[in-house]
């Protein structure tokens, strides 16, 4: 079958025409792939850095994707091996998707969807007229992350990003407020005091040093030093240690809580995709991919964008 496959960590994954369909087992089902995305696991599979990659060469990236199950019904699946013609998923492990939906879109929305959708519902447990304010929202899962609280019924969503542009289109997707990443550290922390004196929940994509400049900023502000604060780190994409002072733990109620693969069970990250298909039908997500051929895989795996990149096997 045609495949991007990784057979050096070192390397990115090269197209190959001829290689070996999957086993499937008897607790498998053999996929037949329409499209999947390159998200940040596929991306850290590919070069064995992801904390929960298996590190088996030679392997072929891609975690999730939509497909067709040998009965014609299209779902979209969480599984290994997913930048290939077919895959081998295991049973359970994937959701309908209702005919009309637009087989890209899925499959590149959902992975980033997901990130606030389970931070939200399952590690925070957010309440309906609850405030968030979310760190790194001009990135793709930083823009569902908007929707996606709106939805819930945030009061107030605080956007914070360096995008200035972006950051003004979150405003017309559900932000009532965003705050600008400069390079002026002391601006942005004054801002970040006054926005998050109540705010109840931080959706967290940076980490590092921002993070830290982020707490030393809020926290000795807080209205109540009693008000309990969830901040819910989903991403690093800004450091992958973030300098945290000890006494923020001690002046207010901090819960610092992640959210990712192994934190949420099975069984409720599945139920989070059927919500989030089930909310794209009542009333679409604003989200654009940008389609590429498997084949193109090369050419694309090295130049940096801020676009969702989908792979499709069949072009």
């Amino acid at each position: 079958m045609k495949a991007a496959v990784v057979r050096d960590f070192k390397q990115g994954p090269q197209y190959e025409k001829n290689f070996a369909e999957p086993n499937v087992d008897e607790n498998q089902v053999m996929i037949d792939v329409k499209a999947s995305a390159l998200s940040n696991r596929a991306r850290g599979d590919a070069t064995g850095t992801h904390y929960a990659a298996e590190g088996i060469l030679p392997m072929v990236p891609g975690v999730d994707g939509v497909g067709l199950l040998p009965t014609g019904e299209k779902v979209f699946f969480v599984g290994n091996g997913g930048f290939a013609e077919r895959v081998a998923i295991k049973k359970g492990h994937w959701v309908g998707v209702p005919k009309q939906l637009d087989d890209q879109k899925i499959a590149g929305m959902m992975n980033p969807a997901l990130s606030s959708w389970m931070a939200l519902k399952y590690r925070a447990h957010f309440q309906k007229g609850q405030s968030v304010m979310i760190l790194g929202a001009t990135g793709n899962a930083g823009m569902l992350a908007v929707q996606i609280a709106k939805r819930m019924g945030a009061t107030e969503i605080i956007a914070v990003g360096r995008n200035q542009d972006k950051l003004e289109a979150l405003l017309d997707l559900g932000a009532t407020a965003t705050i600008r990443l400069t390079d002026d550290v002391k601006a942005y922390q004054d801002q970040l005091a006054a926005a998050g004196r109540q705010v109840d929940v931080v959706l967290d994509y940076l980490w590092g040093d921002i993070t830290a400049n982020a707490m030393k900023a809020i926290i000795p502000n807080r209205t109540h030093d009693e008000q309990e604060l969830k901040w819910v780190e989903i991403g690093s994409i800004a450091g992958q240690a973030a300098p945290i002072p000890g006494a923020a733990f001690r002046a207010v109620k901090l819960q610092l809580i992640g959210s990712g693969q192994g934190s949420v069970g099975v069984k409720d990250m599945i139920q989070s995709f059927n919500d989030i298909i089930a909310a794209e039908v009542s009333q679409p997500f604003a989200f654009t991919v940008k389609t590429v051929g498997l084949s193109e895989i090369e050419k694309y795996w090295t130049i940096p964008s801020s676009e969702r990149l989908v792979f499709v096997p069949t072009h």
